[in-house]
């Protein structure tokens, strides 16, 4: 432990989790490149490892029972409450444990896959030179143009300040208005859309540009709406039945569906657009994910526009 800017910090934690998050970052974007030596369908697969990113480890902290609390009356006639943390079933080192056995798994597979034979037929045999529509008449689509390149290039960027920049730093505001409940289900559940996700890129891989883009709107007014209840926390609106806290639930996690799903037929277009066409889309990614996290920690941080409501805290509406 070392004293910066006058506060005590862990500084091996911090040198550590600062190359973990470099490590994350890069091997996304050489990972997304990497993909190109298997056939097309199997782009998918990197929307699958990133559901299975946030699932694996959401599931260890239902096992270990991490962030659920009781409200439990005082008894000083206040009528007021308090949170009460359940016990963890395991200690934080079995859990980080885990993360590491689910690391060496990673590793373990990406070996099998770049010096065996066991994925030597699902490699890509022949360059792509055209993308195909995989629509009912399975008619080619001609191959994309530079300014459709960019622009699918951004939606890439812009879907992904959201879904990695944005969401997950207001969650809290978002949710915990509704209740512990709704906030623990929203989080927990949210990871698992990325899943239906990847579900509906192998059932409809490429979809028409302009449903592309209505996808994409439907989305953005979803986050628009999550943004609101945002601005407005500790007293949102539609707050105090259940029925008007389900309804944020499944507009929050419409989100993911509506801006990860366009994410996911952005990568199959413009994987054939250059040979390189992959390590770009990553690169957008974490750009995307990079954006995100700065205007999210202007507004929260910086300028405190929100103010998230306390578990159990009592609120006048």
């Amino acid at each position: 432990t070392t004293i910066i800017a006058n506060e005590k910090c862990s500084t091996v934690l911090l040198i550590l989790a600062f190359f973990l998050s470099l490590l994350d970052c890069t091997s996304s974007i050489s990972f997304a490149d990497y993909i190109c030596r298997f056939r097309k369908e199997f782009t998918s697969t990197i929307f699958l490892g990133d559901s299975l990113n946030s699932i694996l480890p959401s599931v260890l902290a239902i096992a270990q029972g991490n962030g659920r609390i009781y409200c439990v009356e005082l008894t000083n006639r206040t009528n007021e409450t308090t949170a009460v943390y359940q016990t963890a079933r395991f200690s934080v080192s079995v859990y980080f444990l885990c993360l590491f056995t689910l690391f060496t798994i990673s590793f373990i597979a990406f070996v099998l896959l770049q010096w065996t034979s066991i994925a030597r037929n699902s490699h890509q045999m022949v360059p792509e030179t055209s993308l195909e529509i995989m629509n009912t008449n399975h008619k080619p689509q001609k191959s994309l143009t530079t300014s459709t390149y960019l622009l699918l290039s951004l939606g890439c960027t812009y879907t992904s300040s959201i879904l990695f920049g944005m969401l997950f730093s207001v969650a809290t505001y978002v949710l915990m208005p509704y209740g512990h409940e709704i906030f623990y289900l929203g989080t927990i559940i949210s990871p698992w859309m990325f899943t239906i996700v990847w579900i509906i890129g192998i059932i409809k891989p490429i979809i028409a540009k302009r449903y592309l883009l209505i996808l994409i709107i439907l989305g953005s007014i979803t986050f628009v709406f999550d943004m609101i209840a945002t601005f407005k926390s500790p007293c949102p609106s539609f707050v105090g039945t259940t029925k008007r806290s389900v309804l944020i639930l499944i507009i929050w996690l419409s989100t993911y569906i509506l801006l990860g799903y366009p994410r996911l037929v952005i990568a199959n277009y413009v994987r054939i657009y250059s040979t390189n066409g992959m390590f770009w889309f990553g690169a957008n990614v974490q750009l995307g994910a990079l954006i995100g996290s700065i205007v999210a920690y202007l507004l929260v941080e910086t300028f405190s526009l929100f103010r998230e409501r306390k578990a159990c805290e009592q609120v006048i509406f």
